[in-house]
């Protein structure tokens, strides 16, 4: 299960459902996984419309896994950190969000955006860890 071509999984069927200048996100069905892939750094109304397109296809589909890979994606200002926390993250449970799991490369302020994240996910009572390797990460989703 080793990430290929910008995050394609060996070994699972793939529909990407995101893709723009800002993120690729791809869905594996057997797995129920949805899989965001940043590209770059994006604030405010691009960087929530990529969340309710997930939310929304997450609506039509039966997704209970989230990964989501921030090494390319920047600091997360506190505005959309605070919309992510209390519209995002309820809205994808209400969708039947189960664990979630992201991709970081240790930057101090990601990991002060991490943290937050980890407060928040545990709250609410939902598993959520940080990895450096996508296919670890996998694993530990679906294992769960």
């Amino acid at each position: 299960m080793e990430a290929i071509n910008d995050s394609t999984i060996v070994g699972y069927r793939t529909e990407q459902f995101i893709d723009n200048e800002n993120v690729k996100a791809y869905f594996y069905p057997e797995i129920k996984l949805m899989h965001f892939v940043w590209l770059q750094n994006c604030v405010g109304e691009k960087y929530r419309y990529n969340f309710q397109q997930a939310l929304d296809f997450a609506a039509k589909n039966d997704a209970c896994y989230f990964i989501s890979d921030i090494r390319k994606q920047g600091v997360v200002g506190p505005e959309d950190r605070k919309w992510f926390e209390t519209v995002a993250i309820p809205g994808a449970i209400e969708q039947g969000l189960k664990r979630a799991a992201v991709i970081a490369d240790g930057n101090i302020f990601k990991m002060y955006y991490l943290n937050m994240l980890l407060k928040v996910f545990t709250k609410m009572a939902v598993p959520f860890k940080l990895f450096n390797n996508t296919r670890l990460a996998i694993n530990w989703l679906i294992a769960g």
